[in-house]
């Protein structure tokens, strides 16, 4: 039992930190548009460098946040179909950010777990291949939906689900080769 315990945290840890750096490469953070119509003062958690800064009210109104937030909405325009994901600006914080993400990740890890238990008896070779065809297929299911129905920029959806695949795969490895071992 311990070493499922360990096996979990190790790969929970990897998989955070794995997901922090990845943000950073170019089909993370910086491949997304950062648009602010803000009165008053700015919110410090959304200032970014590449930050498009719009008079309050010229792209959205009182009415869009009533309408929106909270919510997934479709937006219609002459030119333009867009889905939007709208939240409460004061539901983002560093803080829950962090704790919701590694809770994430804890999750994702109780699952490579069961993975590595079902897998136990395999070589390790059979084991990794078995982890990359079930990481390809998570990514292939939930990045291509959203490649195709939601229109994501595939900069961003096909570098995330790369990320998760190293991700997934890095982390299993290390946990198969020196904690979880084969029986075999």
């Amino acid at each position: 039992m311990k070493k499922y315990i360990l096996s979990t945290l190790l790969i929970t840890v990897i998989l955070f930190l794995y997901g922090g750096l990845a943000q950073m490469l170019p089909w993370g953070i910086p491949s997304t548009q950062v648009i602010t119509a803000q009165s008053g003062e700015q919110t410090e958690a959304f200032q970014a460098p590449q930050e498009k800064k719009m008079e309050p009210g010229s792209l959205t109104t009182e009415k869009f946040d009533e309408v929106m937030v909270g919510k997934i909405s479709t937006l219609t325009t002459d030119k333009s179909f867009s889905w939007i994901i709208s939240a409460p600006v004061s539901r983002y914080n560093a803080g829950t950010y962090f704790a919701l993400e590694l809770l994430t990740q804890l999750l994702v890890a109780i699952c490579l777990n069961l993975l590595l238990f079902l897998t136990i008896q395999m070589q390790l070779s059979k084991r990794i291949l078995f982890m990359l065809v079930a990481a390809t297929a998570v990514v292939t299911s939930i990045i291509g939906q959203q490649l195709n129905w939601w229109a994501m920029p595939a900069i961003y959806g096909l570098g995330v689900g790369i990320n998760l695949i190293i991700s997934w795969t890095l982390a299993y490895y290390i946990s198969a080769r020196w904690i979880i071992k084969s029986e075999q």
